[in-house]
């Protein structure tokens, strides 16, 4: 009886850690499953153009120094191989000059069974080269790593109620905010803020 007691046993502690990981390898993957959800969610909505008139006329009516500049931004999605499934070209321009154009990126966003949504941001080493790019897409299919150089700090983005909210990766870029994490960006419905621009969806 006593030698068949320990084979007994190990056997129970075996099935037991099978139901242990069995259970945290669904959770692991409801997780993802959730990411994946929220990432489908936030990428049907965030393209399109954007601009921060209003911030810009109660600056000016208000007289704050300096104000904010008036700008028109585009996010488009585009086909980059290289980059990943979720990528975007962004570009900012002079609200009342659109061929003043202030910044170009790409933006590549994926789930990470760890972090959840992630999103790197693309500068073009090149810029002139891609500039109107919203109005031929095609012409990202043919951009490699190598036209690029990522911003250090990554985001991390997460659903908030009604909302999505940015924050960087304090494992990459800790935020000066005394352990806690500072919002980076914002979308909710026909809004975006990104720093201290706030943007409202116009088409």
């Amino acid at each position: 009886m006593g030698e068949l007691a320990t084979p007994l046993r190990c056997l129970r502690v075996a099935v037991i850690l099978a139901m242990v990981l069995g259970v945290l390898s669904g959770c692991k993957q409801d997780k993802s499953k959730a990411n994946e959800g929220q990432l489908t969610q936030l990428l049907a909505v965030l393209p399109g153009e954007y601009d921060n008139r209003a911030q810009a006329e109660l600056d000016a009516r208000n007289g704050v120094r300096p104000a904010h500049d008036a700008v028109t931004l585009i996010i488009a999605r585009v086909f980059t191989p290289r980059l990943g499934h979720h990528v975007y070209y962004a570009q900012e321009m002079a609200a009342d000059d659109p061929r003043r154009v202030l910044s170009e990126q790409m933006y590549s966003f994926e789930v990470d069974d760890k972090r959840g949504i992630v999103e790197t941001t693309y500068e073009f080493v090149e810029p002139a080269r891609w500039r109107d790019g919203q109005l031929n897409k095609d012409v990202f299919t043919s951009v490699v790593i190598e036209d690029l150089q990522a911003e250090g700090c990554v985001l991390l983005w997460k659903r908030d109620g009604g909302r999505f909210v940015a924050t960087h990766d304090p494992k990459v870029c800790p935020d000066p905010g005394g352990g806690v994490a500072v919002t980076q960006a914002e979308f909710s419905l026909g809004a975006l803020t990104i720093g201290d621009y706030k943007f409202r969806k116009v088409r």
